[in-house]
């Protein structure tokens, strides 16, 4: 007999940490692919890897994740603004593979996130009134 998810130790506020996080993609853009997030979250846990680390680790197309990559940069195609969280510069080692480093914005981005997923436990009881 399979056991449902609320007979278990599980409870749904347990999903409220991701519905956070998710949250705030959606502020950065309502309409923010899921395959975006995945890479920015991945490239914010590995600076420094490059686009074909990044397609192995997500399981897609090296192209793919080159867009996704432009996409989160400062300018994603034709013209059009990216996010500016992430940026891809040339290895000086090897020319044509390209590293991918947050940008201030990102660090901040990904700082807030971690915020979201373990906040900052109040000491004081005037840091808890205003938490």
């Amino acid at each position: 007999m399979a056991v449902h998810p609320t007979d278990a130790a599980w409870q749904p506020d347990d999903l409220d940490p991701i519905v956070r996080v998710l949250g705030a993609f959606r502020t950065l853009d309502p309409d923010l692919p899921i395959q975006y997030a995945l890479s920015f979250l991945t490239i914010a846990q590995n600076e420094g890897l490059s686009i074909r680390d990044l397609s192995e680790r997500l399981g897609i197309a090296q192209s793919s994740a080159s867009r996704n990559v432009a996409a989160l940069s400062k300018w994603h195609s034709f013209g059009k603004a990216g996010h500016d969280l992430v940026q891809a510069e040339e290895d000086p080692r090897e020319r044509r593979r390209k590293i991918i480093t947050l940008t201030d914005k990102g660090r901040e981005l990904a700082r807030q996130l971690a915020d979201l997923l373990d906040p900052p436990q109040a000491d004081t009881p005037a840091q808890r009134r205003r938490a």
